[in-house]
């Protein structure tokens, strides 16, 4: 799979860098000061034929690899990038196992603002808008987003004391006609909430 280098910084409102963390170095969450940490990057190669399909979540659990392999029939570039990030996440988190969530989604699936019942979780999107998150980290004033391709690494309120979690929901689109192609990957060590 061919994906660019990282890429320059996006424009963002100037409060998104006193809490986001801006590197390609994913050990940068672990610093109190960051509840978010995003690396930038180009989407990588993707066959369009799965935005094609009707909505759909698909989620597997497991070993990195073997979890990625699971989620379905997806484009060999799609699934590699996938079993990619699972891997470097449970290397940094220290786990053997990892949860995935790949979501074709055409709603606005997580409307408000909120932090998830995780201690950390990667969120990527492979095709329509990215991710949006609170300016300053606070629930009131405006968002900013990320960009498609963009790697957001997303403390929750389990990362650990000391670590605020950070704030953040899906872009709205509902009614417009886009499609977001999302991953999601989480540790085992958290059970999410019911409908989470």
């Amino acid at each position: 799979m061919q994906v660019a280098a990282s890429l320059p910084l996006p424009p963002s409102p100037s409060n998104a860098t006193d809490y986001a963390c801006f590197t390609d170095d994913w050990s940068a969450i672990r610093r109190p000061e960051h509840p978010l940490v995003v690396q930038r990057r180009a989407v990588p190669l993707c066959d369009g034929h799965v935005l094609t399909r009707d909505p759909f979540t698909w989620r597997a659990s497991g070993a990195p690899d073997r979890a990625a392999a699971a989620l379905g029939d997806l484009p060999g570039a799609l699934a590699e990038d996938i079993a990619m990030l699972a891997t470097r996440l449970a290397a940094l988190m220290l786990c053997e196992e990892v949860r995935l969530r790949l979501e074709l989604v055409d709603d606005d699936s997580c409307r408000k603002l909120h932090a998830d019942f995780t201690d950390l979780r990667l969120i990527t999107t492979y095709a329509g808008r990215g991710t949006q998150f609170a300016c300053g980290n606070v629930p009131d004033g405006e968002v900013w987003s990320i960009d498609a391709g963009d790697i957001a690494l997303v403390k929750g309120w389990q990362f650990g004391e000391g670590h605020d979690p950070c704030l953040h929901r899906s872009p709205p689109i509902a009614g417009t006609g886009e499609r977001r192609l999302l991953l999601a990957i989480d540790t085992p060590r958290i059970d999410p909430e019911p409908g989470a």
